[in-house]
């Protein structure tokens, strides 16, 4: 049963929200907010929003219950190679460009961001399209070594859930193409289990993208911001796109959602359309 929130308690947490972790939420979200942290207002002991607001600004608790807000506002919708057309692209043109650069010795290493990776399934899709463009004979080994994935989320329990690699048969069905199942999972109990292998090839990372980037965050040559930007404010956005391409390298890659788009929020990047893609790269 969910706890009724006021105008005022609404307002106070969605702004708290939005300074957390820039989601930002609507004037008719209020029920997604009552639905969402019911459940844990109650497990603190309060007996309203606005005794659990207080508790969130002023109690030593604050820090912990600011990540359990996170892990419940923030929306862990996922597939496997969610939309086709950016891994077509990855695979046919972005990453085969990059090959050619490292079997020249113009570079040594491919690096890819996945932002709000929710529960991997994008990062693991992400290198398993990597995995398809080894040539064999045993490079398979070293083209592993070569392409290195960082993947981000605002969640701790999204991250390690995308850690753990684990997955029911329901999250398999949502759009793993069976060859891919056979090729890199193993069944362990009742769920699968993603290899060593593609696992390995992925740093995991809790970041909150309102906050400065990692020390050990370098300079990227793809990224997947997909399915996320439009839950930001607009000003939000801007700060987002600009901090996005001070972390890319030249020429760099810029893969968004379908029906998220950059114009009016940053002159970075150049459209490029692709087959059935539209992505961006960073402006020479």
């Amino acid at each position: 049963m969910t706890l009724p929130i006021s105008p005022h308690e609404f307002s106070l947490l969605r702004r708290y929200i939005e300074e957390q972790c820039g989601i930002h939420l609507g004037d008719d979200k209020s029920y997604l907010v009552e639905n969402r942290l019911s459940n844990l207002v109650r497990e603190c002991g309060c007996s309203s929003f606005s005794e659990f607001y207080n508790k969130l600004r002023y109690s030593p608790q604050a820090r912990g219950l600011q990540e359990a807000i996170l892990d419940a506002i923030a929306t862990n919708e996922t597939l496997w190679f969610r939309d086709r057309h950016p891994f077509q692209a990855l695979k046919d043109s972005v990453l085969p460009r990059l090959k050619g650069e490292i079997e020249s010795g113009r570079r040594k290493r491919i690096a890819v961001w996945s932002a709000a990776c929710s529960t991997g399934q994008e990062p693991y899709s992400i290198a398993m399209t990597a995995l398809d463009l080894s040539s064999g004979n045993g490079s398979e080994k070293e083209w592993e070594r070569r392409v290195r994935i960082t993947a981000s989320d605002v969640s701790n329990k999204s991250i390690a859930a995308a850690r753990a690699g684990r997955y029911s048969d329901a999250a398999i069905r949502r759009g793993l193409p069976p060859a891919y199942l056979r090729r890199f999972f193993r069944k362990n109990g009742n769920q699968w289990e993603i290899e060593d292998r593609v696992r390995d090839m992925i740093s995991f990372i809790q970041y909150n993208l309102k906050l400065a980037p990692p020390r050990t965050f370098g300079s990227f040559d793809v990224v997947f911001l997909r399915n996320v930007i439009i839950y930001f404010s607009d000003e939000f956005k801007r700060a987002l796109f600009e901090k996005v391409a001070g972390l890319m390298s030249p020429s760099g890659v810029l893969f968004l959602g379908t029906g998220e788009t950059i114009s009016g929020y940053t002159e970075a990047f150049e459209i490029v359309e692709d087959g059935g893609c539209i992505y961006y790269r960073v402006r020479p």
